[in-house]
């Protein structure tokens, strides 16, 4: 369960019962309302949002929590640090928002990617590299042990780019190309960003991040870690 605030502060809790929840973030909120109080910061309750992430289809037995007396009504999905989250973590609305936002700034560049383009193949695949491939993969260590089915959706807006830069004919398979070109697909781009975002958490020197709890992968669970590493 987690409460959004618009200047993107999170507040976090986990419990099997959903009462623990409730009473761990109504003190939390109790805390930080005297803590606004004396610094006289003025929180905009309207814009903040809560969420619980659980597979239950009802949140109706899950008690909102309130900031100044007033409700704060679970919401089915909210946007976080650019990544949308959905009540079942499932990331397929997080992956349409990407798609939308992909082929706006694709848009910008058609010119200089298209099949028609006088630039190089080389030149074509740094532009798509430098900026285009970075708007389909932030925060991938995140949400990339989603299922196959809505990783495809982000796949695809790949492979429509890789095939326009070859020109590739309707007949050529996604897989040749890519060998041809010598260009990481989508699924081993991220699980690449996925293995040195994690080895790379492990030996950070920030003192926050040391203090977070050492997470060992369990093979008979789905975590992002067993799907990535």
């Amino acid at each position: 369960m987690v409460c959004m605030y618009a200047d993107d502060t999170a507040i976090l809790a986990k419990h099997n019962n959903p009462n623990f929840i409730h009473l761990a973030l109504t003190k939390h909120l109790q805390t930080l309302e005297v803590w606004f109080r004396k610094w006289k910061i003025e929180l905009n309750v309207s814009k903040t949002e809560s969420i619980i992430f659980s597979k239950c289809r009802n949140n109706s037995k899950f008690r909102p929590p309130k900031i100044k007396n007033k409700s704060i009504d679970w919401s089915q999905e909210c946007k976080y640090l650019g990544v949308i989250l959905d009540r079942k973590l499932s990331w397929k609305p997080h992956f349409i928002y990407i798609k939308n936002k992909f082929r706006d700034v694709t848009r910008k560049f058609f010119p200089l990617i298209s099949r028609n383009s006088k630039m190089s193949r080389e030149n074509q695949t740094l532009i798509y590299a430098s900026y285009l491939r970075p708007v389909l993969t932030y925060a991938c260590p995140v949400w990339g042990y989603a299922s196959n089915y809505n990783l495809k959706i982000l796949a695809t807006k790949q492979n429509i780019i890789i095939r326009n830069i070859c020109n590739a004919k309707f007949y050529m398979k996604n897989r040749d190309i890519y060998r041809a070109l010598d260009f990481p697909t989508f699924n081993s781009f991220i699980t690449k960003l996925a293995t040195n975002f994690f080895k790379n958490l492990d030996d950070h020197d920030n003192l926050a991040i040391q203090n977070i709890t050492k997470y060992t992968p369990d093979p008979k669970i789905k975590r992002p870690r067993n799907i990535l590493l």
